[in-house]
């Protein structure tokens, strides 16, 4: 059984880093490391249950970050918001005004 964890921790570990969607990825991450540690501490693999525990420790402070941030951008996205000509560099300016 422990085995099975084991090798199932690998694998969504590897699956995870094929993701191209953060919270995706730090998901997927997280699930392989708390099967890690289920798995590390079971064998008595102590300084590969601390590294799997400060690894899924960084997964949530990030998952947590993307999830604030997501928040922030869906509160903001009535806000409209007011650019002048003089809010950019001339060749933007001109590209927009079709000089």
């Amino acid at each position: 059984m422990i085995a099975a964890l084991g090798w199932a921790g690998s694998a969504l570990c590897v699956w995870s880093l094929t993701q191209k969607d953060p919270g995706r990825f730090r998901a997927l991450n997280l699930g392989a490391c708390i099967a890690l540690i289920i798995v590390d501490t079971a064998i008595a693999a102590w300084s590969m249950a601390v590294l799997n525990l400060v690894v899924a420790g960084i997964n949530i402070h990030s998952l947590i970050g993307l999830r604030k941030a997501a928040r922030l951008a869906s509160a903001n996205a009535d806000v409209p918001v007011e650019i002048t000509l003089d809010d950019l560099d001339p060749a933007e300016a001109r590209a927009l005004v079709g000089v």
